[in-house]
């Protein structure tokens, strides 16, 4: 399969993906997932400083991402998919895309967010869409770089569910 790794982090392309997972993974190719991105323009430019020399970079919309998951164009490949939300990867399933795994680098604390492991934090829709990818057999796999210990966060989902219940039935 072309595509090598699917990771959500809020930032995108930044050092973090160009020197640590590019050369981990042998990526040849960088596709951001995202809708705003896909049409901006200057973002784009931005992104393609990051990258370096002989890496392909792709800023596609959501759907254009999910149609060439499944032709020909990443067949030779090995192909890096950013997103910046787990809303993103929900939104490329949705569409069609297959995938096994994704790896949760870069969720960052801002308010209304909740820090349940180091670089991730969520609110409830990041929460529900990390469900429905559970649901569907996808591992979901915390890990800021590629030496780091891998952590399934599942179980970390269950403890959110469990506190959120616990706090929400607490007397005020």
């Amino acid at each position: 399969m072309p595509v090598v790794l699917v990771r959500i982090d809020d930032r995108l392309v930044h050092g973090q993906v160009v020197e640590g997972w590019l050369k981990a993974i042998r990526a040849s190719w960088i596709v951001v997932a995202s809708d705003p991105v896909a049409a901006d323009e200057t973002q784009k430019a931005l992104y393609l400083l990051a990258v370096p020399q002989g890496i392909k970079l792709s800023c596609l919309s959501i759907l254009d991402a999910a149609k060439a998951w499944g032709d020909e164009s990443w067949k030779k490949e090995r192909v890096l998919v950013l997103v910046a939300s787990p809303q993103d990867v929900v939104a490329l399933v949705n569409q069609g895309a297959q995938m096994k795994s994704v790896n949760v680098g870069g969720m960052h604390y801002k308010e209304g967010r909740v820090q349940v492991l180091k670089a991730v934090s969520v609110d409830d829709k990041d929460v529900a869409a990390l469900r429905t990818l559970a649901q569907k057999d996808i591992l979901l796999e915390a890990r800021p770089l590629p030496l780091d210990e891998p952590i399934e966060l599942k179980p970390y989902l269950d403890r959110w569910q469990q506190d959120r219940e616990v706090l929400r039935d607490q007397p005020r």
